[in-house]
């Protein structure tokens, strides 16, 4: 899969924008505020139908305008395929060969982009609900019955909460709000220990290569059961001891909606034992997982996007990177300075000069 060209108007700071994107690898080269990471982040929108930057994406139309458009087009064996999103005030209208889809899941996984950026050091310090959010976006890209599981579950999340705080409450409707809650949690809790699973498959062998070290790091998919056994029994048995504390509180303590992710180091914390350094080691051999990951599921190689994350890195750091990743996969690079992406440079990269909001090919 690899895109071959980007297309956007009214998007951040571009007015109006269209470039060919050729294989291999692909660099942004600029002073900062000039553009080059929202190329990025309309790539990463059209995978995901989301920003990694902001919340509501109507903050990305450029200001004085009504909305924005982007596209896409991509090549993958067997043809190619557009792109789009139309970005207003009110939310955005999604578009499959210019046609628009009814349903979010319609679009996300046509296009699979894993995104580097400097925001993913927030990760381990950030509260449990982002990466929820990591194993919710990289999982929905590649699971069409996840995302099916994950709405139907916080529709019925929903529905319980709000009966929760009724002024009078029906004991046997309850009972039926919580079956169903149980009920569409199991298959979830399943699908995300497998998605850990997979990511461990990966994630020491790539820790290791770019840090050049022994250290032992694991990812543990914090559940709301003990095991993986007996799913349905663990659940009914906790939501039945839970049920005192929701009615007293009048919302739904237990549940997916309150899991997460704990990342270690020889056994420890990350957040409370590893170097600056080590956490962005381990930023980038997760990423690189989630790379193999998704070649493993889909079967098909995602895009690259590295904003601005080599800069962090020192001479061997960025070696070791270039040398993990699979040189056939299409990358889009930024960066202030030719010298922090050398070894890319010299893979035959196409080099395009960002100058607010403006764009052309440089000659290497």
């Amino acid at each position: 899969m690899r895109i071959t060209s980007l297309t956007l108007r009214n998007f951040r700071n571009y007015a109006s924008c269209s470039i060919n994107l050729n294989e291999g690898v692909t660099l942004f080269l600029g002073s900062n505020a000039q553009g080059k990471t929202n190329l990025l982040e309309a790539v990463y929108l059209l995978s995901t139908t989301r920003s990694h930057r902001v919340y509501e994406e109507s903050q990305c139309i450029k200001r004085g305008e009504s909305a924005a458009n982007l596209g896409v087009q991509v090549e993958e064996e067997g043809g190619r395929f557009m792109l789009g999103a139309v970005l207003h005030p009110e939310g955005k209208s999604l578009l499959y060969q210019n046609q628009p889809l009814k349903r979010t899941s319609e679009f996300i996984g046509k296009l699979n982009a894993v995104m580097f950026s400097p925001s993913d050091m927030d990760l381990f310090e950030a509260s449990p609900r982002e990466r929820r959010k990591l194993m919710d976006v990289e999982m929905g890209k590649i699971s069409l019955p996840y995302l099916s599981h994950l709405n139907r579950y916080q529709k019925v999340l929903k529905e319980r909460n709000a009966y929760l705080k009724e002024k009078s409450i029906d004991p046997s409707y309850l009972e039926v709000l919580t079956k169903q809650c149980i009920d569409t949690q199991i298959e979830m809790i399943e699908l995300r220990y497998r998605f850990i699973d997979d990511l461990n498959e990966h994630l020491q062998d790539y820790f290791t290569k770019i840090s050049a070290s022994d250290v032992k790091v694991e990812a543990e998919y914090k559940a709301p059961v003990e095991s993986r056994e007996n799913l349905e029994q663990q659940l009914t048995e906790k939501f039945a001891k839970s049920l005192e504390r929701d009615l007293t509180f009048r919302q739904t303590h237990l549940g997916v909606h309150r899991d997460d992710i704990a990342f270690t180091m020889e056994g420890v914390a990350v957040e409370n034992i590893a170097s600056q350094g080590q956490k962005r080691v381990l930023i980038l051999a997760i990423k690189c997982s989630l790379i193999a990951m998704i070649e493993k599921r889909t079967g098909r190689k995602p895009v690259v996007l590295l904003d601005d994350v080599l800069s962090e890195l020192d001479a061997v750091r960025r070696k070791a990177l270039f040398m993990a990743l699979d040189p056939t996969l299409q990358t889009l690079i930024t960066t202030t300075d030719l010298e922090d992406v050398r070894e890319w440079v010299r893979s035959k990269a196409t080099v395009y000069v960002v100058d607010n909001g403006k764009i052309f090919e440089r000659r290497t």
